[in-house]
């Protein structure tokens, strides 16, 4: 049976739930009209808010269908009677609509206008937009070159959440007719379908001379809120944080009344960002020649950024510096510092606005990530950070002096990193960019969420390929989305880097300024080993009950493969032994991971460790094994991802009514090789405990390097990494934990380097580890892109990690290793052989004092 008259409509009460759905607040509705105005090609925008306005709106039309939109809003009365007023009768066939309202919002631009026909067909038409470009093409311009910013024709209906009544009144010239349309959000509440919600449209003799648009809602929704005290201030501060803050940025003027209170848009003005004791300037690019993308970061210190008088300590160290001869000789240090020898460019002006300026330039190998979904160029952009200081006593705990007054509420206020795009903010959830990352890891002297302002300024015609969402709270996870991140993230650990490395070259050139020549410091490291005994019973639990699982999944395997027990009972009994590890496993993975993060910062109590005392090397001890307790964290995720998959496998086997037991053998061993490989993950960190490092012995280099590549095995073998050795063993007396400690942190890195340099095109030949023993020790390399000459004479420092920061890297492990081996009076060295990237890539571990004739 088919009837071509029956036709799919749409439910009215779906505009409600769009329109709740589509705007978080009456902020976001307002924006929506104002990007209208934006696209229009006006030159600016009045938003005019008048909660005293009391007037009525007049309609006709048929009185079965007028008749039942009675509905009243709290702050709309609607009375339903004849044309004349009168009272409704059986004779009656045209009824008049009377909506006497309270309360009006209008936004009004001096753009293009509508014709009546553009209001009938296109604006009158949800989601109907001309806006709107092909897929995966850019859209076009405007007359005036702007890239319009709407395209869902959705915007509108997000004024349900301002009140009531929407009226729009448009005209493409001072000449032409006024047009006017005009409907009921309350009316979507009682009509069954969209078709039938009362719609008005008219044309009116244009007495104004008025071109452009006015979007007017009537009847405003919380009308006592709008009427509060210092209401004016508190909605154009929340535009101000949607319509560009920046004065640099802001590319339409967008001006607010109250009740006839004007008020224009607050702005961080460029008088107000020189106030800051730090700048990060960044541009993705197109090399126009080339046409390959990279980007130019720069950083620029004030000289007052180190200037603290916080402390008698801190005042000290800058009388040291600067007093003498105003910073001139720790200015003329700073470029050969083995800290700052990573960029490209380095200024210094002892008297000019800058003391210290910083370039580095990345390529797109030096941000796409390692792995994981598709990142692409989401095309070129620009951004900014300005970094703040800010207290009582106007420096922050670490005595960085902002050197003069802040206005610090407005910057409180517009905190954190903005995303705009030609101008207007795409909302994003709090604190997108992870500053606040930088305060539970890493450095201490890294980027505050509150003591940051600044923003990403994207355009829609370079990057068409960034879609907002419908709700425009950020954007669609898509790959161009992925890869603005990827370069986002850059561009925030690039700053917090120069942060780093600017304020410890300040350290160690007043430390050096201070002390006689040959002279040592004696450290006093304090933190309790707890936390690393905690991540110790983790670890051992963790393979405990690995090896339980691995025992009771053997004897399911052996007991189905020698025929001893068939049928769904063996291997239901085999999933709940599998089942039970994940959920056993996940609670020690989630132990374990909160306790690495308090462990970690054992290492930010001192920055350097100079001496060779009990607690300081009990503390080095413990962050190594902090280190090593944070990879089986992730290793253990792994694993239980793996063994969660198979298990559905195989319950998905045992639900059918008949199955080979026999062939899910290779599922149950798949299950037991995960929970072996925890089991070894975990052995390595056993030896690993603080004290045990008073034991020395015997250790055949060799051999304790083939023991460890066997507990490493699984992994190695799933990231396609081989293994070669070669040369004469040596002997060496020494403690064993800090050997595999050594050995670990060198196997991790080159794990991470060449899944790296695959993902980048960085890697073409085999993947490959070698270790070559020599007569002091052995030479560690692999056959992943080197090290990047920016951070060859950091490598060793702490804090210093060339991986990008979604990576995770701390920049301790090659400090630790190094720390730990001059324990013993060794040694590690990076060697001056280059790959063929022209990279060094060959670390030389010298155990010269531990070797045994």
């Amino acid at each position: 049976m088919s009837s071509n008259d029956v036709q799919l409509k749409v439910g009215a009460h779906v505009l409600v739930q769009l329109g709740a759905e589509l705007v978080t607040d009456v902020e976001q509705a307002i924006l929506e009209c104002v990007k209208n105005a934006y696209d229009a090609d006006s030159p600016g925008c009045l938003i005019e808010v008048d909660t005293l306005e009391s007037n009525a709106r007049i309609e006709l039309g048929d009185v079965e269908k007028l008749a039942k939109f009675n509905e009243p809003f709290e702050t709309v009365k609607v009375t339903i009677s004849d044309e004349t007023g009168g009272p409704l009768s059986e004779k009656t066939r045209v009824a008049q609509r009377k909506l006497e309202y309270t309360g009006r919002i209008t936004i009004e631009d001096r753009g293009d206008g509508l014709t009546p026909e553009q209001l009938r067909t296109s604006w009158l038409v949800i989601s109907q937009s001309t806006k709107r470009g092909q897929n995966g093409q850019k859209k076009a311009r405007t007359k005036l070159g702007r890239t319009p910013l709407g395209d869902k024709g959705l915007g509108r209906l997000g004024t349900m959440k301002l009140g009531d009544i929407l009226l729009i009144e448009t005209a493409t010239s001072a000449s032409a007719p006024l047009s006017t349309a005009q409907f009921r959000w309350t009316d979507c509440e009682v009509a069954n379908t969209v078709d039938e919600i009362p719609v008005y449209l008219s044309q009116h003799n244009n007495v104004e001379n008025f071109k452009g648009t006015r979007v007017s809602i009537l009847g405003l929704r919380d009308l006592p809120e709008w009427r509060r005290k210092d209401r004016i201030y508190d909605i154009t501060k929340s535009l101000a944080k949607l319509i560009s803050p920046f004065e640099a940025t802001s590319t339409f003027p967008v001006k607010v009344t109250l009740d006839n209170v004007e008020q224009s848009l607050v702005t961080i003005t460029d008088e107000l960002l020189k106030q800051s004791v730090a700048e990060f300037t960044f541009k993705w690019e197109h090399d126009s020649v080339s046409g390959l993308a990279a980007l130019v970061a720069e950083a620029r210190f004030r000289k007052r950024l180190f200037m603290s008088k916080r402390s008698k300590k801190l005042e000290e160290r800058t009388m040291r510096v600067f007093d003498t001869d105003d910073g001139q000789a720790f200015a003329e240090s700073l470029p050969t510092h083995r800290r700052l020898k990573g960029y490209e460019a380095l200024d210094v002006d002892v008297y000019g606005p800058w003391f210290v300026a910083l370039t580095r330039k990345y390529t797109w190998a030096d941000i796409k990530p390692t792995s994981g979904a598709t990142a692409e160029d989401p095309g070129p952009f620009s951004g900014a950070f300005y970094f703040f200081h800010f207290d009582s006593a106007d420096e922050d705990n670490d005595g960085a002096a902002s050197g003069m007054a802040i206005d610090k509420k407005l910057i409180k206020g517009m905190s954190g990193i903005s995303i705009l795009r030609d101008g207007f903010r795409v909302r994003s959830q709090g604190d997108w960019l992870e500053l606040s990352a930088g305060m539970t890891s890493g450095s201490t002297y890294n980027m505050r969420p509150d003591n940051t302002v600044g923003y990403f300024s994207l355009s829609g015609q370079e990057n068409y390929r960034l879609v907002e969402k419908s709700d425009r709270e950020g954007f669609v996870e898509d790959a161009a989305f992925r890869g603005f991140f990827e370069i986002a993230s850059a561009c925030k650990k690039f700053a917090n880097d120069a942060l780093e490395n600017v304020r410890r070259s300040l350290d160690e050139y007043a430390r050096e300024a201070r002390l006689p020549k040959d002279a040592k410091i004696a450290a006093t490291p304090e933190g309790s080993l707890q936390v690393v005994e905690e991540n110790l019973r983790s670890a051992r639990e963790a393979k405990d009950t690995a090896e339980s699982v691995a025992a009771q999944l053997q004897e399911q395997i052996d007991e189905i493969r020698d025929g001893k027990s068939q049928g769904p009972g063996t291997v239901t009994k085999a999933l709940r032994v599998a089942n039970a590890a994940v959920k056993a496993m996940e609670t020690v993975k989630s132990q374990l991971a909160a306790g690495t993060v308090a462990d970690l910062d054992l290492v930010r109590l001192k920055h350097e460790f100079e001496d060779r005392n009990e607690r300081a090397i009990s503390l080095l001890e413990s962050a190594a094994v902090g280190l090593s307790a944070r990879g089986l964290a992730h290793e253990l995720r792994t694993h239980i991802t793996e063994i969660r998959q198979l298990t559905t496998t195989l319950e998905k086997a045992v639900s059918k009514k008949s199955f080979d037991s026999k062939a899910l053998v290779p599922s149950l061993r798949a299950i037991r090789a995960s929970c072996n490989a925890i089991v070894n993950a975990a052995t390595l960190i056993d030896p690993m405990l603080p004290r045990t490092r008073a034991v020395k012995e015997a250790i055949d280099l060799r051999e304790l390097a083939e023991a460890y590549v066997k507990t490493r095995e699984t992994t190695l073998d799933r990231a396609g990494i081989k293994t070669s050795m070669s040369g004469a063993s040596r002997t060496v007396r020494a403690n064993r934990s800090r050997l595999i400690q050594v050995l670990d942190n060198l196997v991790r890195n080159s794990i991470y380097w060449l899944r790296r340099g695959e993902a980048t095109n960085q890697t073409h030949q085999p993947k490959k580890i070698s270790i070559r023993f020599t007569e002091s020790g052995f030479v560690f390399s692999d056959s992943g892109p080197g090290v990047d000459p920016r951070f060859e004479d950091s490598l060793f420092d702490m804090f210093v990690s060339a991986k990008p920061d979604r990576d995770g890297g701390q920049g301790l492990g090659l400090f630790i290793v190094k720390q730990l081996l001059q324990i013993d009076g060794c040694d590690i060295l990076l060697l001056n052989a280059r790959n063929e990237h022209d990279r060094r890539y060959m670390f030389q571990i010298n155990l010269g004092p531990l070797v045994r004739a």
